[in-house]
């Protein structure tokens, strides 16, 4: 775990870095992908997203370093930019447009609609969804790092 996320770091701030990736990898990343793979490979239609927009909220409140945190969609899902003072126009239209995805999934099973930047299904390419104040697609979220788990839990079932 040290050489693949601190091993290479020149300062403090590249392995407080590293060390947050790892935290992150482990408890979210690295679960949130598998639960996709087994949902998808059942069969059932999955739609998978990373959030990566860090709140203009969190100035004075976290240190920068701190960029989008687990769960900081849900404030976007329920319109809080909307609140008076509390965010900028980029991110109440950010707001719209994660409401329309959600209120989308939950109505038709799909998110996509119109004018929406197209949200694929995650398939066996792993294409998802990188939700920011602009959506684009993209794939294998962190493919290197889930390569590196999956070794790495195989390991340590075998040696048990």
């Amino acid at each position: 775990l040290y050489n693949e996320y601190i091993g290479s770091a020149d300062s403090p701030a590249q392995v407080r870095d590293g060390l947050l990736e790892a935290m992150g990898d482990t408890f979210f990343v690295f679960s949130s992908i598998e639960v996709a793979r087994y949902h998808r490979d059942a069969g059932n239609p999955v739609y998978f997203y990373e959030f990566q927009h860090r709140p203009s909220s969190a100035d004075g409140v976290l240190p920068e370093f701190v960029k989008a945190d687990h769960g900081a969609e849900i404030a976007f899902v329920f319109g809080k930019p909307f609140l008076a003072g509390y965010a900028t126009e980029e991110e109440s239209k950010l707001s719209r447009t994660v409401m329309k995805y959600w209120t989308n999934l939950a109505r038709n099973g799909n998110p996509n609609g119109e004018g929406l930047v197209h949200w694929p299904q995650y398939e066996l390419d792993e294409k998802y969804l990188e939700i920011d104040l602009k959506q684009k697609t993209a794939e294998k979220l962190k493919e290197h790092r889930m390569e590196f788990w999956t070794q790495l839990m195989k390991q340590m079932r075998s040696e048990k």
